[in-house]
Formats: C-alpha cells, structure tokens, sequence
C-alpha cells in the first residue's frame, strides 16, 4: 500500500495570511436544530496551501475550474535549495539539473525549507523565485510549479513578474506547501492538488497530497 503525504496547512481563523488578502472567518450558522452543525466558510481563494490558475493575474487567463484532473494530479520531482537568506532570490543555477529530473508534464516541488518560519514574521521575509529562474522553468517540461513559500514572487513586486512568466505558459503555481521535508529529493513522487471546483475563479485552497508510485 502507497504511503502518503499530507503537504496542506489546515485552515482556521489565526492562521497566516497573506498581507492584503482576506482572512478565513470559521463561524457557527445560526439557528442550526441540535445536534446538526453546519459551519459557515469565508476566505479567499488564495489561503493557505493554494493553488493559482492563469487567471489570477490576466483577465482573459484559464481559470482554475477550466483545468482536467490530469493537469492537478501528476508525477514529480522534489527540488532543494537550501540556505537561502531572508528576500533572497532562487536562481536559474540552482535549479540546475531539475529540467531533467522533471517528467514532461509534470510537477517541478521546490523545497527551501521555508516552511519551519510558518506562523512567524519571518515568514514574510520569505525568498522567491528570479525572473531568470522562472523562464527557465517556463522553457521546461514541467506543467505545475510548487513552492514551500508564501508566494513564487517577493511581497513587494519587482516586474517581470514570476507570475506572468509561468502563467503565460500556462503552468499552475502551487504555494504554501508544508512537511515537504518527509520527502526525498530527487525521488519520482505522485502528486495531487486538488483545488475546490469553483466556477470561473481564479484559484482555490487545496488538498496536496503526495505517495510514492508501486
């Protein structure tokens, strides 16, 4: 039997944000007859472990409910790169090698280790991803990029955006992925992300799951 993964931060209402983006609001529905509970669901569709569709950043972009299951359900490579200072920048020579390591389609999962910072204010002083890096992943054959950051570009935007790079390829960003140190770099994985259905939007929280193939 597979042994799986659970790469997703549970939702709740003190969990990080990112800054500008609506917070998640859990709240009892009133008037529910005991013993039913029915909870109601505000947040955005970036929250949490996410998933963005091209459509967060063009207006005519593909939005997420557009998308087959064989695009969000795929094989893939875990990538390091460790080490990276506070706003630091991953660079085309330290994604080295991962064009080859990546199946064609498949997901390129970039660990930095950033992850351990969840929960704290350093989180935000998080590093991302350089323009030249970016292009690179955008010549190569992977359909989905996943980082264990809080976004693929810094906070504050310098063009050219990652976003618009990737996303004018139609590759899918994932963000806020957790636990990817339980995985092995460099290992062929099954991944999911698995995004809510929702009609015409531009992303959605996800389930990101990954297990290692029989």
């Amino acid at each position: 039997m597979p042994r799986y993964f659970d790469l997703t931060y549970p939702i709740g209402n003190d969990m990080p944000v990112y800054p500008g983006d609506p917070g998640p609001a859990l709240t009892p529905a009133p008037g529910m007859p005991a013993p039913w509970r029915v909870t109601n669901l505000q947040m955005g569709t970036h929250t949490g472990t996410h998933i963005d569709a091209p459509a967060h950043y063009f207006p005519d972009g593909k939005t997420i409910d557009a998308y087959p299951l064989e695009r969000l359900v795929l094989p893939g490579v875990v990538w390091d790169v460790p080490g990276l200072p506070d706003r630091g920048q991953i660079s085309l020579e330290a994604l080295a090698g991962l064009a080859a390591a990546v199946p064609r389609g498949g997901a390129a999962i970039i660990r930095t280790g950033w992850g351990q910072h969840w929960g704290t204010e350093r989180y935000w002083r998080y590093p991302s991803l350089s323009a030249q890096a970016a292009r690179g992943l955008a010549a190569g054959p992977a359909s989905l990029v996943g980082l264990d950051l809080p976004s693929a570009d810094p906070l504050v935007h310098v063009p050219p955006l990652v976003h618009e790079i990737l996303m004018a390829r139609d590759i899918l960003l994932v963000e806020n992925l957790a636990r990817l140190d339980r995985l092995e770099p460099g290992r062929a994985y099954q991944f999911a992300f698995l995004p809510l259905l929702l009609a015409g939007l531009d992303g959605s929280p996800i389930r990101a799951v990954a297990w290692q193939p029989d």
